[in-house]
C-alpha cells in the first residue's frame, strides 16, 4: 500500500491560505487544490471538493472509480455555479484540482488547473499531466493565467490521465505556490530522500526558505 505525508502552508505574504488537501493511503487516494476568488470563495471551493471526497465511497474497479469521481466532480461545478448564481455578483469562484487515484498497478490523475503531479521513477523526474495555463505579457505585466479549473461561471472541464504504476514510483502531488518557489532539481532531491517524512520535510524547509509569496501545499506518495 501506498503511504503518504503532506503539509500546507499560507506562506510569507498572504494572510489566508486558501489550498485544501485531503490523504486517504487506505482509499489510493489523494488531492490538492488551490482556491481562487478571494477569502471566503476560494477557500469554499477548495475545501467543498475535499469535504466531499472525503465523505466518498469508492468501490469496484478503477474505471467505476473514475465514473464515481468524475460524476461527483460535475455536482461540485453546478453546486458553485449555483453559488454563482444566488450571489448575483460578477465574481468567479473555483479552485484548481489535482486528484491522484492508485488501485493495484494502475492509477490515474484527474485534474483541472495548475496544481501538478510529479513522478520519480529511477533517476527520472517527470509531470503526470500537464499545466492548464498559460503566460501572458500585456498592459498588465508578466503573469499566468489558468485555461480551465472546477470553477464557475464556466463550463466544466477535467483532463483523465491513465498510467501504469510502479511499486518503486514516488509521486508528489502539490499547488504551484511550491513549484514556483523552488527548483525541479530541489523537487527531485526531496522525492529521492530515503523516508517520506524526510522527504516532504525537506521541500517544507526549502520552500519556507523562498519568498513563498502564495500559498504551498504538497503531498508525497510512496511504498517508503
Amino acid at each position: 500500500m501506498f503511504k503518504s505525508f503532506a503539509f500546507t502552508h499560507p506562506g510569507h505574504i498572504r494572510k489566508v491560505n486558501e489550498d485544501s488537501f485531503y490523504i486517504s493511503d487506505e482509499k489510493g487516494l489523494w488531492i490538492v487544490c488551490d482556491g481562487m476568488g478571494g477569502h471566503d470563495e476560494g477557500n469554499f471551493a477548495s475545501h467543498l471538493i475535499t469535504d466531499i471526497f472525503e465523505q466518498l465511497e469508492l468501490k469496484g474497479t478503477l474505471e467505476e472509480k473514475i465514473s464515481l469521481m468524475s460524476k461527483q466532480l460535475q455536482v461540485i461545478h453546478s453546486i458553485l455555479q449555483n453559488k454563482v448564481d444566488k450571489l448575483g455578483k460578477n465574481i468567479k469562484i473555483g479552485t484548481t484540482l489535482m486528484l491522484l487515484c492508485i488501485e493495484g498497478n494502475r492509477g490515474v490523475c484527474i485534474h483541472s488547473g495548475d496544481s501538478r503531479c510529479y513522478n520519480l521513477r529511477g533517476e527520472v523526474l517527470s509531470t503526470v499531466t500537464k499545466d492548464h495555463s498559460i503566460e501572458i505579457d500585456d498592459f498588465y505585466g508578466y503573469r499566468k493565467v489558468l485555461t480551465s479549473a472546477i470553477s464557475a461561471p464556466g463550463d466544466f472541464n477535467i483532463e483523465v490521465t491513465r498510467f501504469i504504476v510502479d511499486p518503486n514510483d514516488v509521486y508528489l502531488l502539490c499547488s504551484d505556490g511550491l513549484y514556483d518557489n523552488i527548483s525541479s532539481l530541489t523537487i527531485k532531491s526531496s522525492m529521492e530522500e530515503q523516508s517520506l517524512e524526510n522527504g516532504i520535510n525537506k521541500l517544507k524547509f526549502n520552500v519556507l526558505s523562498s519568498t513563498a509569496d502564495d500559498n504551498i501545499t504538497a503531498i508525497m506518495v510512496a511504498h517508503k
